[in-house]
């Protein structure tokens, strides 16, 4: 290990999870604030200058993934990385599937006309699998700051002649100065110049933003792809290094808590650590999976699969118009299927798919995924929730949540009908029960990253929306058929 004298003081670094630390790191300085952690993440500083990283106690906020920690010391700023492990049963090769999955997904919803010229031809130079809505916002906000940089009153203190207006006269100041005579002491006269209380405009400064622009300035001049764009290069360089210098301090002062900068100055921060890190990997996976709970991922690479064994069932799915939450769309003989992701069904107004209008009874509803299916004669649906769980899923689980669908979602000219929906369905990393009865309309698919969700899983569900009536034996053949 080098020693202090060499690399100076280093700070350690560890994430916390369920009581027990599942990752350390350290890095050769002073450690920066850290931008972009979850809401269930929080960072605590130890009495012995170690940090902590606690992750949320409940199991279902887990995360993982990359964790950038910018640190700045004597010799200049730096960016060291903290990988967190997934939590069970995954693993990084899961990790990757799902995060793999999830910008499929993100890329297939995003609208057509997204992103202006200049950001697509940037992004076409470098491949599309960087995320260049980062630095786009870190431009933004760059460019905000500096037409409008916030400033903090400071009192001063002026002398101005007597006859001259401005700020308020301190009496006792220009009584005692010296400053305020002429002549020989004793001399009964007017003060020829008197002390003024006033304000002075300061700007704010703070070391991490100054350390962070300059970070991302020096990394995108040395960004390989961006040599083919010398004079867009050159332009975003310069902008960052201009935040860099209007924000480094004159003295060398610690930088107040985080919770008492100025909105503009933390929101600059943010995103261009967020810009940081986007720019400095390439690529989807473990490797530079920025660190997020497993929930959002899981449920991003269900519904991806979902649509995709619907895609073998059913064919290629018709052409849909970005920005809806329709993922696809499919004629099944004389019907057609859609599949939708996290519609909002709300409890005023009606959510519209197929022609069918549904209302919740009483708040918004947002399932993860809702595979409706209509034809001349009838129109239905079925809701697909992704729960990740580190156990098989318990019945009273299954209970919950599927009977919020059963009961809660009704359709808008029949609200007393209960229920509307052909069922409600939990896909599980390990599984669960089905309901008791068949009328209870639930069950529990087992969907994990390594295994896929199974090619049935697709006939299944249609054949679920097809019969509607849901005859004797229907859910106990779940199971069967998913074998």
């Amino acid at each position: 290990m080098t020693g202090p004298d060499q690399r100076g003081p280093v700070t350690a670094v560890a994430y916390v999870r369920a009581g027990a630390i599942v990752a350390r790191t350290e890095v050769p300085g002073r450690l920066l604030e850290i931008g972009d952690l979850p809401r269930s993440v929080q960072l605590q500083r130890q009495p012995g200058g170690e940090v902590h990283i606690v992750e949320s106690p409940d199991p279902l906020l887990e995360c993982c993934g990359q964790l950038p920690l910018p640190w700045v010391n004597r010799f200049g700023p730096g960016l060291s990385l903290l990988d967190v492990p997934p939590p069970w049963p995954f693993t990084n090769d899961d990790i990757t599937t799902m995060w793999q999955a999830r910008n499929r997904l993100v890329n297939r919803r995003r609208p057509k006309t997204s992103g202006d010229a200049a950001w697509s031809s940037l992004q076409y130079s470098l491949g599309e699998s960087v995320d260049w809505s980062a630095l786009e916002d870190a431009v933004g906000t760059a460019g905000k700051i500096l037409a409008a940089w916030p400033v903090r009153p400071v009192p001063t203190v002026t002398w101005l002649p007597l006859d001259r207006p401005g700020g308020r006269v301190l009496v006792g100041l220009t009584e005692r100065s010296q400053r305020s005579h002429g002549g020989p002491v004793g001399i009964e006269r007017a003060p020829a110049k008197t002390a003024r209380r006033s304000t002075d405009r300061h700007e704010r400064r703070l070391h991490a933003l100054a350390a962070i622009a300059a970070l991302l300035a020096d990394r995108l001049s040395l960004l390989s792809g961006l040599s083919r764009e010398p004079e867009i290069r050159d332009r975003l360089v310069g902008l960052f290094r201009q935040v860099a210098r209007r924000s480094n301090p004159c003295r060398p002062v610690a930088d107040p808590p985080a919770s008492a900068w100025p909105g503009p100055l933390a929101a600059t921060y943010t995103a261009c650590l967020r810009a940081l890190s986007s720019v400095r990997d390439v690529g989807p996976g473990i490797q530079n999976a920025p660190l997020s709970e497993v929930w959002e991922l899981y449920q991003a690479w269900t519904a991806e699969s979902l649509r995709a064994a619907l895609e073998t069932t059913l064919g290629a799915s018709a052409p849909i118009v970005g920005g809806s939450t329709c993922l696809g769309r499919w004629t099944d003989g004389t019907a057609l299927v859609e599949l939708h992701y996290e519609p909002r069904i709300p409890g005023v107004g009606t959510f519209q798919v197929l022609g069918q209008e549904y209302v919740a009874a009483v708040s918004d509803l947002v399932p993860d995924l809702l595979l409706a299916r209509s034809d001349a004669s009838s129109s239905t649906a079925v809701v697909i929730d992704a729960k990740k769980r580190s156990i098989e899923m318990a019945g009273d689980d299954l209970s919950t949540n599927a009977s919020k669908y059963l009961w809660g979602i009704r359709r808008a000219k029949a609200p007393g009908q209960v229920p509307v929906i052909a069922g409600a369905v939990m896909v599980s990393p390990l599984g669960g029960p089905q309901s008791a009865l068949d009328e209870g309309r639930a069950d529990v698919f087992e969907g994990h990253p390594s295994l896929g969700l199974g090619p049935k899983i697709a006939p299944v569900l249609l054949d679920l929306l097809r019969l509607q009536a849901l005859p004797q034996g229907m859910m106990t053949g779940w199971h069967a058929e998913w074998a």
